[in-house]
């Protein structure tokens, strides 16, 4: 299949940004201050790997004195982008200013830690129209960038049984899937713990959700479900959320534990 390149308004975008900034001679560091953002964002989308939200474009605006100039690109390419306004948010807004993320997902290997083989399996099979597969999978392994940067985020990921012996793709992309968690499960910043199949806890079959504590002291969540999906501050849901994931960890195996289970799944790909 031929892989889609960027959509042109958001590669417009980029662009337009870049030569705007280019034109005051400013770096993306100078910009991003003004901005009031991490320079690394300002750089992905002036790459077109992230999806600008309308503050950042009216901010953009504001910064180099045009009448609603990038605000016009921005609807274009809010019309034109196939992925949900709530996970772009997230992705955009949240995770990169994580100091710790906790998250449970039912059924599937979290977005962050997917290889990008896993995540365009997934999207082919039915997930994304055929023409958006290559899109969808850039901009969820463009995530992951957070987890290299110089201070990642703590992550604390309780995973589904389920998901480590769900095929998604062929049995050779599996063990290369669960090779990574076992490899990511090294690291010191990241916790994996998984869930047993058997285990009596309903706390997670309303569906995935992650908890993001960020640097200003600020706790988001988001909840995803068949039906619908949010991202929400609410203390009332927050605390909903965080009753769950407790229920749900202390089901869980200890990392040992859960590596030992994840190693037991990945050699029975192998011999498939």
């Amino acid at each position: 299949m031929a892989r889609k390149a960027n959509s042109p308004t958001k590669t417009q975008f980029g662009e337009e940004l870049r030569r705007h900034r280019d034109a005051r001679e400013w770096t993306q560091r100078a910009l991003a201050s003004r901005l009031g953002c991490c320079y690394t964002l300002v750089g992905a989308i002036e790459r077109g790997t992230r999806n600008p939200q309308r503050r950042f474009a009216e901010k953009c605006d504001e910064a180099f004195g045009l009448d609603d100039h990038f605000v016009k690109l921005w609807k274009k390419l809010n019309t034109s982008f196939s992925g949900p306004q709530w996970y772009a948010h997230w992705a955009d807004e949240v995770e990169p200013k994580a100091h710790t993320l906790r998250s449970w997902d039912l059924l599937l290997i979290p977005g962050l830690l997917q290889t990008e083989d896993y995540a365009r399996a997934l999207f082919t099979c039915g997930i994304a129209e055929e023409e958006a597969v290559e899109g969808h999978v850039r901009t969820r392994i463009a995530r992951q960038v957070v987890l290299d940067r110089e201070k990642p985020p703590t992550l604390w990921i309780l995973l589904d049984e389920w998901s480590l012996q769900r095929r998604v793709g062929t049995p050779k992309l599996m063990v290369a899937q669960l090779d990574h968690l076992l490899t990511l499960s090294e690291r010191s910043r990241v916790n994996i713990q998984v869930v047993p199949a058997d285990a009596e806890t309903t706390a997670g079959l309303a569906g995935s959700f992650a908890v993001a504590e960020l640097t200003d002291q600020r706790i988001i969540g988001y909840i995803d479900s068949a039906a619908s999906a949010d991202v929400t501050s609410d203390p009332e849901v927050m605390s909903i959320i965080l009753r769950r994931y407790d229920k749900l960890r202390a089901d869980a195996l200890r990392a040992g534990e859960s590596q030992q289970v994840i190693k037991r799944w990945r050699d029975k790909w192998n011999c498939k």
